[in-house]
């Protein structure tokens, strides 16, 4: 059996990473995160331009200490995701207020930018 072909770079889609924080009453689950981004992005933008939109919510990113986190989406739709958490102010019992802190290219630049983390290259002998 064949393995599959990947696509050349030049053919995927482009993904921009959206980091934000959570500003709340009380510490929010990532699961009840879920299900409030998803409802504000389909009251918005109905089934069909969600999946233009192609978000994710990316769970190794989310902080629940910080309430911070990552939104993975494409990059020419990165208006309407912010859009949608600015409109998030109620998850589950809690009033919420959701800040965009930035966008990147990749998870690792936006890691190093908006949650301040380091890697090995910041580290000399």
């Amino acid at each position: 059996m064949a393995k599959p072909e990947t696509l050349p770079s030049s053919l995927r889609e482009k993904k921009r990473y959206i980091a934000f924080k959570i500003v709340s009453e009380e510490r929010i689950e990532f699961g009840d995160l879920i299900n409030a981004l998803w409802s504000s992005i389909l009251d918005l933008f109905g089934e069909v331009n969600t999946g233009e939109i192609n978000f994710w919510l990316i769970k190794d990113a989310w902080q629940e200490k910080r309430q911070r986190g990552l939104i993975k989406c494409a990059h020419s739709h990165v208006k309407e995701v912010r859009l949608a958490l600015a409109l998030i102010d109620r998850i589950g019992e809690s009033k919420v207020s959701i800040r965009s802190l930035g966008v990147s290219g990749t998870m690792k630049s936006a890691r190093k930018k908006y949650f301040g983390e380091k890697d090995l290259s910041n580290f000399q002998d």
